[in-house]
């Protein structure tokens, strides 16, 4: 694995969520989530041991671009990545309905966890209360996860332009898994 190109494709990850880049909705409906979609891509295609760093490196960029809990991210994306890890070498990797359906649970279970945890961390500051009481915010996890899900697989394959600069393969050999 490349870590040069890593650093900068995690730096355009972290401009393009920032700059809210693809957004559909002024009130948070249908946001892309880049940089959970950029661990996506490394868990899956990359050495096990470079995708888990790598998904602890953008829960990180994520910690510290966002306005959430320091550190949430980067345990929520470091568990992502030990769980698409895990599954990889049994499901078709290079499939778009795979990669669809890896992103759309990958992204839903780690938004949800995100809200849950901040909540019950709030909670027992005795700021907010426990569950949100608000469908919209279940709604826009929902669409986000949703949206995300279905322009992975075109952001995959525009990663897979990059080349030899990943270090790694699309298409690497059924040996090869672990």
């Amino acid at each position: 694995m490349r870590w040069l190109t890593f650093f900068a494709l995690i730096y355009i990850a972290a401009a393009l969520q920032s700059a809210h880049l693809g957004q559909l909705n002024t009130h948070g409906y249908f946001h892309l989530e880049f940089i959970p979609l950029l661990a996506i891509f490394y868990c899956l295609y990359a050495e096990r041991e470079s995708a888990l760093l790598a998904s602890l490196l953008c829960g990180l960029v994520y910690d510290l671009t966002s306005q959430s809990l320091l550190g949430m991210e980067m345990i929520l994306l470091g568990l992502m990545a030990l769980a698409i890890t895990k599954i990889r070498a049994h499901v078709f990797r290079n499939n778009i309905v795979s990669q669809i359906v890896i992103a759309f649970f990958a992204i839903m279970i780690f938004l949800f966890a995100r809200m849950l945890l901040t909540n019950l961390i709030l909670w027992t500051a005795g700021k907010t209360a426990l569950i949100p009481d608000n469908l919209p915010y279940s709604l826009i996890i929902f669409s986000s996860a949703a949206y995300t899900a279905v322009l992975a697989p075109i952001v995959f394959r525009g990663l897979f332009f990059l080349g030899g600069l990943l270090g790694f393969e699309s298409h690497p050999t059924r040996a090869s898994y672990r």
